[in-house]
């Protein structure tokens, strides 16, 4: 990952694939880094009837009535990318990873620039590295199934508010 970060990430970032965010504490020392970048979630008639019934994610949309037939008839949709999250070392299993996430979502539920009903992650699935659970706690599910090939799971969560459910 640190390779990703000192090669990969300022080509990513000049290339406008994605725009980097840093979180510091009150002394200015790094504690974590992402990125976010557009994407769009493409979902099978499957995927739109588990979502339906609130099978695909613990975070299950509540899309409201008048919207359903118009949701049902897209193919795809659009997201924001979690193109990268790191949290330091010494700083992880203290919840910062968690809050970060759920800024994320918070920010894009109040931004009106754009519409964005999912988040989406690509995230990394290796022996060393293995994120999927942590994006599971995150209610984010997986809109593929696993690849043992791939070194990484695609996910998704919902945007809907919760106050509407």
């Amino acid at each position: 990952m640190d390779d990703f970060i000192h090669n990969g990430l300022e080509a990513s970032i000049s290339n406008h694939y994605c725009k980097a965010y840093t979180v510091t504490d009150s002394n200015e020392n790094l504690i974590a880094l992402f990125a976010l970048s557009f994407d769009s979630l493409d979902l099978d008639s499957d995927d739109k009837e588990d979502m339906m019934s609130g099978v695909s994610c613990a975070d299950a949309p509540n899309i409201s009535i008048d919207y359903q037939e118009v949701f049902l008839n897209k193919s795809r949709y659009p997201a924001l990318e979690i193109a990268y999250l790191a949290v330091q070392e010494e700083q992880q299993s203290k919840g910062i990873g968690s809050a970060i996430v759920e800024a994320i979502a918070c920010k894009v539920q109040e931004q009106t620039l754009a519409g964005c009903q999912f988040l989406t992650v690509e995230a990394l699935s290796t022996d060393v590295h293995n994120a999927v659970g942590f994006y599971a706690r995150c209610n984010f599910a997986p809109c593929e199934y696993p690849n043992p090939h791939k070194k990484t799971l695609r996910m998704f969560r919902t945007l809907y508010p919760k106050e509407r459910l």
